[in-house]
């Protein structure tokens, strides 16, 4: 047995017993055949590839998806939500790069440099276009690349996102700290869904055509109620900078209605999507691995309307939202799915 072959092995062996004894031989002649002349170590591409496969096929075991567990699918159908939003904030973000300009170019007639700026209007850019390449990638079948992407884009959030929490007076901490909020769980659900199920275009088969839309045009409502133009628009009838000092009060009462018209659209788009998912153990599911991002939307729409501050460790108060978004969701799924296997047949007591 050659050094390269032993080690091919080793790698092999993070695989669980019977995925080695179905396709361990075939894995390995693969990767030998594919190996160069006189190579002894495994490439750096193929070790994270062996070892990224393997987490993927252990997590979906410990998931369920071979004994018919509704969980896996429910992954699925909440990561390709969850990737659905994530592209509709990257839309709202290119939507809001007119005015952004604007407002660049004004600082730069003050005096400030075209560096100094760039982070401050255009800083999370590199994460709305990975999540749309990653998107693309994952509906052209590109699965593998796909996860490998998510997760060195959702790692890296991670950590801007603790280092804006923990040093807030650094430059442009306030930048990072911005997808901090519901980006992050988004991200964290998108990755899942591409790493431990199998995958979005696997939720988009089971929501099929028509849900898929909905989510599309629920998501387009959102970004169309968060976008910077259409509020100036409704505001004063132009696309220019908002002139909310002209006339203060009328400018405080729209934000007022526009704050809780965000309110009672994300609302109305929780309870549609619970609707439209709580027909199957496997929807329910979904909604409540969707209310882990969903809670925290509602959180920060609610507080925009009540002009309460956010002076608040917010990965703490992500994570509390989240948890109680999830626990809640699945305590009323127990308490709905409890008389149905009450009424299952051959369950003690019953005929």
């Amino acid at each position: 047995m050659s050094a390269l072959e032993l080690r091919y092995r080793r790698l092999l062996a993070c695989y669980p017993a019977g995925h080695r004894a179905e396709h361990g031989e075939e894995m390995l002649d693969v990767l030998m055949s594919a190996a160069r002349p006189e190579q002894t170590r495994p490439s750096l591409a193929d070790t994270a590839d062996l070892l990224l496969g393997a987490v993927r096929i252990r997590l979906r075991r410990a998931t369920g998806d071979a004994t018919g567990s509704p969980w896996p699918g429910a992954l699925a159908v909440a990561g390709l939500v969850a990737m659905i939003m994530l592209v509709a904030d990257g839309v709202r973000f290119a939507v809001n790069v007119p005015q952004r300009g604007i407002l660049l170019d004004m600082r730069l007639d003050d005096g400030t440099t075209l560096w100094g700026l760039l982070p401050v209007y255009y800083g999370t850019a590199p994460f709305w276009l990975a999540w749309a390449a990653i998107a693309v990638l994952a509906w052209r079948g590109a699965r593998r690349h796909a996860a490998t992407a998510a997760c060195a884009v959702t790692a890296a959030q991670i950590v801007l996102a603790l280092w804006a929490v923990n040093f807030p007076e650094a430059p442009y901490a306030f930048v990072a700290s911005s997808l901090a909020g519901v980006p992050l769980p988004l991200a964290l659900l998108a990755t899942a869904s591409l790493v431990a199920s199998p995958g979005p275009r696997h939720g988009a088969r089971l929501l099929g055509r028509a849900r898929v839309t909905g989510v599309a045009v629920m998501a387009g409502t959102l970004v169309a109620l968060s976008s910077q133009p259409l509020f100036t628009l409704l505001l004063q009838g132009d696309l220019g900078l908002p002139k909310l000092m002209k006339d203060p009060e009328h400018a405080y009462a729209f934000v007022q209605m526009w704050s809780r018209l965000q309110f009672v659209a994300a609302l109305a788009v929780a309870v549609l999507a619970c609707t439209a998912l709580a027909k199957s153990a496997q929807g329910r599911r979904s909604c409540a691995l969707l209310a882990m991002a969903g809670l925290p939307l509602l959180v920060r729409v609610g507080l925009s309307y009540l002009e309460e501050g956010s002076d608040f460790p917010v990965l703490t108060h992500l994570l509390v939202e989240c948890l109680a978004g999830f626990a809640v969701t699945m305590l009323v799924v127990r308490l709905v799915e409890l008389p149905l296997r009450n009424r299952a047949p051959g369950r003690p007591g019953e005929a």
